[in-house]
C-alpha cells in the first residue's frame, strides 16, 4: 500500500520524506505562503496527474498540476504535521452539551489556577457554540467533521462544501458536476448513479456522518494494581486531584438528556478530554492558527483508546507514551523549548518544521503537573503509564 497509493493507475508522485512505510499518516499544512503571510491549510499529498483510468483529464499535466515541493518546504521549516483522531465515540462527544463542558471546567478552577491551567473554548463563527472536533477543536460538528474531510482530504466535493479545492478545468475534466457526492434524485446514470435503491439517497459522507456517530467509545481493560495507583495518581476529581492531569484531562461528561437517537441521551462520555483549548508551549506549537486556537494551542485530546494507539502528539512524532507525557512540558526553565524540533524522536520528519519561538508562545500550561510527575517514584511513573495504557 506504501507504493500502491501514490502511484495507482498511472498516478506519478514521489512519496515525501516525511511519510514512512511503518510510521503515521500525516497531513501537511504550510505554515506560510510564499510572500510570508500565514498559510495554514492542508496541501494534499498527491495529485492525479498521469490516471490512466480517466478519459477524460488527458491535459491535467505535471506543468499544470505540480506535486507540492515538500523536500523544499521542510529544509525551510515551513510544514506542520498532523496525524489523524480516532473516530470511536465520536457521537457521544457530539452530544455534549456546551453546559456540561463549561460546568466541568468551573468545577475545576480551584485546582487549575495554582498549576497556571487556563483552558478556553474554540467557538463557532456563525452561532457561537464550542466546536470540539480536531486537533484544535476547529470543526464545530460531526457533520463538519465529515464534509471537510470529504473535500480536503479526499478531493470529494458535497453539498457543506461544494467547491473544489482546485478548480483547473484540466484536471476536473468537462463532465463532472459539484458537488460530487450529493443527495441523489435522479433514477438513471445520466449524472451521477442509479439510486432506486432507498438506502442510497443519503450522499456518501452524510452516511458516514451516520457511520462515525454510531461507533460506540473505546472500552478499559480491567485495572491491574498497578493501575488503579496509576488513576488515583493521574486524579479522578476535585476531592481527588493526584497531581493533576484531571484538571485537563475531564475523566468523563454526560451527554444531553434528550437526543434525537435515544442510543446518545444520558450518557457517561469517559473520554479524558475537557474539549478545551490549552498554551502548550513552544515545543509542541504548530504555528497554526484555527479560531480561537492559536499556533501553541491545541484541543484536549481524548484518552479514551489510548492504549490502543501506535503514535502519540498531533505529528505523530513519536510511539512513546511516556516520551509524549514529557514532551507536554515546555517554555520552563528546563524544560523543552525547541519548536517542536525533536530529533530524538522515533520517527524522523514527524516535527514540526516551524523554527524555535517563532511565536513568542507562552510556557506550556501542563509544566507544572509535568513537574510533579518528573518527582514521582519511579513506580509511581509506571503506573500512570499502566493505567493509561489500560483505557
Amino acid at each position: 500500500m506504501f507504493d500502491l497509493i501514490p502511484h495507482r493507475r498511472g498516478m506519478r508522485n514521489t512519496v515525501p520524506s516525511f511519510i514512512t512505510q511503518y510510521g503515521p499518516i500525516r497531513e501537511v499544512r504550510f505554515i506560510r505562503k510564499p510572500d510570508g503571510t500565514p498559510d495554514g491549510g492542508v496541501h494534499q499529498l498527491f495529485t492525479i496527474v498521469g490516471r490512466t483510468d480517466d478519459s477524460t483529464i488527458p491535459q491535467c499535466t505535471a506543468d499544470i498540476l505540480p506535486q507540492p515541493d515538500f523536500e523544499t518546504q521542510l529544509r525551510n521549516r515551513n510544514l506542520s504535521f498532523r496525524i489523524p483522531l480516532q473516530m470511536f465515540g465520536l457521537g457521544l462527544i457530539d452530544s455534549i452539551q456546551d453546559i456540561e463542558i463549561l460546568a466541568h471546567h468551573d468545577v475545576t478552577a480551584g485546582i487549575r489556577a495554582p498549576l497556571g491551567i487556563q483552558g478556553v473554548p474554540n467557538r463557532s463563527g456563525n452561532d457561537g457554540t464550542i466546536t470540539r472536533f480536531g486537533w484544535k477543536a476547529q470543526n464545530k460538528s460531526l457533520t463538519m467533521f465529515s464534509g471537510e474531510a470529504y473535500n480536503v482530504e479526499m478531493g470529494v466535493t458535497n453539498e457543506l462544501f461544494p467547491q473544489a479545492v482546485e478548480e483547473l478545468p484540466a484536471c476536473n475534466g468537462p463532465n463532472k458536476n459539484h458537488p460530487n457526492d450529493s443527495t441523489r434524485v435522479d433514477t438513471n446514470d445520466s449524472r451521477n448513479q442509479s439510486f432506486n435503491n432507498p438506502i442510497h439517497l443519503l450522499a456518501d459522507w452524510m452516511q458516514f456522518t451516520l457511520f462515525m456517530r454510531f461507533l460506540d467509545g473505546p472500552k478499559p481493560v480491567p485495572f491491574s494494581l498497578s493501575a488503579q495507583r496509576g488513576q488515583q495518581l493521574f486524579g479522578t476529581d476535585v476531592n481527588h486531584p493526584g497531581i493533576g492531569c484531571f484538571a485537563c484531562h475531564t475523566p468523563q461528561m454526560m451527554t444531553a438528556a434528550h437526543v434525537e437517537s435515544e442510543s446518545l441521551e444520558s450518557k457517561q462520555v469517559k473520554l479524558f478530554s475537557d474539549l478545551l483549548l490549552h498554551h502548550m508551549g513552544n515545543g509542541l506549537a504548530d504555528n497554526i492558527t484555527q479560531g480561537a486556537a492559536q499556533g501553541d494551542m491545541f484541543r484536549t485530546t481524548p484518552l479514551w483508546g489510548v492504549g490502543q494507539r501506535f503514535f502519540f502528539l498531533h505529528d505523530g512524532r513519536t510511539n512513546n507514551l511516556l516520551e509524549a507525557i514529557l514532551a507536554h512540558r515546555s517554555g520552563d526553565q528546563g524544560g523543552n523549548n525547541q519548536g517542536g524540533n525533536n530529533q530524538g524522536g522515533n520517527n524522523q520528519g514527524g516535527n514540526n518544521q516551524g523554527g524555535n519561538n517563532q511565536g513568542g508562545y507562552p510556557p506550556s500550561e501542563a509544566n507544572s503537573v509535568i513537574n510533579r510527575f518528573q518527582a514521582l517514584p519511579v513506580m509511581d511513573k509506571q503506573a500512570i503509564l499502566d493505567f493509561l495504557r489500560s483505557l
